[in-house]
C-alpha cells in the first residue's frame, strides 16, 4: 500500500508515511506520542553508546552497558521533560511547523541538559577525569546532535507535528 499526494508526486510507503488518521492518533495523546518518542531515541541511543564505549573506547562490554543504561535513564527523563517544556514554548510563542532554527534549537536544548549529568556520571562510572569524560561526552554529542534532529525530523514525518507546531 503506498500514499500519493507528497509534493515530489513520489509514491510513500504506507509504513513510512502513516494516514491522516493514523497521524491525528498521536496528536490527540500527547503523553503517548512523548513516550514512543522517548523508548525509539532511546533504545537506539544505547545501541550506539554500547558500541562506542566498549568497541571503540575499550571499556568491558558489562562497563559500557551499565553506562549506556544509565546514560540512557538519564537521558530518557530529561527528553521527556525537555520535550514537554519545548511545546509549551512552542504553544507560548504561537510557533507553526518547525523549521531548521526550531530543529537546531531543540536538539541543543536538549544535549546541553543531558550534559550537565552526563559528564560528571562517565567521570565516575568510567574512572576518568572530567576532563576526559567532557572529550568523551563530547564526541557523542557531536553525533547525538546530528542524531537529535534527523530522528526527530523522520518521527515527525512519520506520526505528524504535534499539536504544539501544526
Amino acid at each position: 500500500m503506498t500514499v500519493s499526494g507528497h509534493t515530489s508526486g513520489m509514491q510513500v510507503p504506507a509504513a513510512i508515511h502513516p494516514s491522516a488518521s493514523d497521524q491525528r492518533f498521536f496528536q490527540r495523546r500527547p503523553v503517548l506520542r512523548r513516550v514512543v518518542f522517548v523508548a525509539g531515541y532511546e533504545g537506539l541511543s544505547v545501541i550506539f553508546t554500547m558500541f562506542v564505549l566498549s568497541a571503540l573506547l575499550g571499556h568491558g562490554g558489562g562497563e559500557s552497558s551499565v553506562l549506556a543504561i544509565l546514560l540512557s535513564t538519564v537521558a530518557t527523563v530529561w527528553n521527556y521533560l525537555w520535550n514537554t517544556l519545548f511545546e509549551a514554548i512552542e504553544r507560548r510563542t504561537g510557533a507553526t511547523g518547525r523549521g531548521v532554527a526550531a530543529r537546531a534549537a531543540h536538539a541543543l536544548g536538549y544535549e546541553g541538559g543531558v550534559l550537565l549529568v552526563t559528564i560528571p556520571l562517565v567521570s565516575l562510572m568510567l574512572g576518568v577525569s572530567l576532563l576526559e569524560a567532557l572529550v568523551i561526552e563530547g564526541g557523542l554529542l557531536v553525533f547525538f546532535l546530528a542524531f537529535t534532529v534527523l530522528y526527530t525530523w523522520a518521527f515527525d514525518r512519520a506520526f505528524g507535528l504535534p499539536a504544539s507546531a501544526r
